[in-house]
This record gives structure tokens, C-alpha cells and sequence, in this order.
């Protein structure tokens, strides 16, 4: 998920968006009983406990509209690494699912390059020269790993709901759902990748992008490790 800053009101966009409810199709779909999606956790060594519970309270509120609930299942604490969110995904790229979880989400921390950039983004926007945001991302394949930026450290993350926006966003992708204006085909997904659940009891199942699923941690990591 990204923001552009163009303006020098700073003017804030979304790039991008999941898509907007309607409630009158999502009512329309049986999403059967409750499943547990298993999370491993990579907690910033400045993320908080609570922070990061408050997070998974506000995913859980919307996973509820599909009879779904995200648990931690484990917590590993770790130093976000480079500058830019393709050093986070690169490293996540290279980690291998654990057998105990379905997907791994990182709470990325706040670093002082983040104020730079924040800082420098403002006086480019005065010159009309856009800069990019990014507050979160996931895997576009599998859907099975993915970071977001933990603390709401910028106006434009402020604006567009913080944190706790940021990860009801991404945690769409982490079902398998892509950007759209309405939330229409989305339902469509979840509903198929809840019946797959079905299948396997041990895994929560990794819709891929060109259809089908994953419904083991082994299929997953044979995709990103080839083993």
C-alpha cells in the first residue's frame, strides 16, 4: 500500500485500495463456521506487545465479517533490515513457513530514516516532485508473508487511518484478494479459499495468483526455497 505526496498542501492519495464494502453481496455468501488463520509474528525490537495486539484486534474485527480469526501463533522478535520495504520482503522471501503457521506478517518498527524521508518527502512536494509511501506489502504470489509499518509515523499514514488501516489492507492480500474498487470479487475468494480450508485441517490454505491453491507449508516453501 502506498500514498503519493505531490502537493505542497500535501495533498495525500491513495494509490491504492482492496475496495470498499458492499454489504448487500457480502451478505449473500455463507462463509460456513469459524477458521484460524496461524501468524507468525516478526515484532520490531521497538514494537510493543500491546501495540502489536492492538493491531491484531483491529484485523480480527474485520475478519469476523467472514467468520475468520487471525492468532498469533508464534512471536519472534526482529531488527527490520535495510532502508526501503524491498529489504524487508527480500528477507522474507528468503524464510521458510514454519509448520505451525499459515502465514508470517512482520510489524516493521520506526527507524530515523523513516523521519529523513518524511522530512524530505514535504520539501519535494513543494516543487511539485511526488515521493512514495509504502506502509505495507505483500506477496503477490502465494500470499503468505507480508510486513507492515507498525507505527502510524507520518501524516500520510495519519490521514489515510494509521496502522490499524494498514493492516486490515494487507491482510486482504493475505487471503488473496487484489486491488479493486469494490469488495465484490473479493467475498468470491474468500468464500473459495474458505471451502479449500476444508481439505486440510493442518493449513489454513495460500490462494495463488493465477488460481489454485496451497494447502501445505511444504508446497509453500518448495515455491520460495525450493525445498
Amino acid at each position: 500500500m502506498r500514498h503519493i505526496r505531490f502537493l505542497p498542501l500535501l495533498l495525500l492519495l491513495s494509490c491504492t485500495t482492496v475496495g470498499f464494502h458492499r454489504e448487500s453481496v457480502r451478505e449473500t455468501y455463507d462463509y460456513g463456521k469459524t477458521k484460524t488463520i496461524r501468524v507468525c509474528v516478526w515484532k520490531d525490537v521497538n514494537v510493543s506487545p500491546e501495540r502489536m495486539n492492538t493491531l491484531f484486534e483491529s484485523w480480527n474485527q474485520e475478519l469476523s465479517l467472514y467468520r475468520l480469526q487471525a492468532k498469533v501463533a508464534k512471536v519472534q522478535d526482529w531488527q527490520r533490515p535495510g532502508l526501503t520495504s524491498n529489504d524487508i520482503m527480500k528477507e522474507l522471501f528468503q524464510a521458510p513457513l514454519p509448520p505451525d503457521c499459515d502465514r508470517i506478517l512482520a510489524l516493521a518498527g520506526v527507524q530515523f530514516s523513516d523521519i529523513l524521508y518524511e522530512f524530505a518527502s514535504y520539501i519535494l512536494a513543494l516543487f511539485f516532485i511526488p515521493t512514495f509511501e509504502v506502509l505495507g506489502a505483500v506477496d503477490s504470489y502465494t500470499g503468505t508473508r507480508g510486513f507492515i509499518l507498525a507505527h502510524t509515523a507520518s501524516l500520510g499514514s495519519l490521514l489515510y487511518g494509521g496502522a490499524p488501516h494498514t493492516i486490515v489492507h494487507e491482510g486482504y492480500h493475505l487471503l488473496g484478494c487484489g486491488h479493486a474498487f469494490f469488495l465484490s470479487e473479493c467475498y468470491t475468494k474468500i468464500r473459495d479459499l474458505k471451502l479449500a480450508s476444508e481439505k486440510e485441517e493442518a493449513f489454513f490454505p495460500a490462494a495463488l495468483q493465477k488460481g489454485g491453491f496451497l494447502y501445505s507449508q511444504k508446497d509453500v516453501n518448495l515455491i520460495f526455497l525450493g525445498q
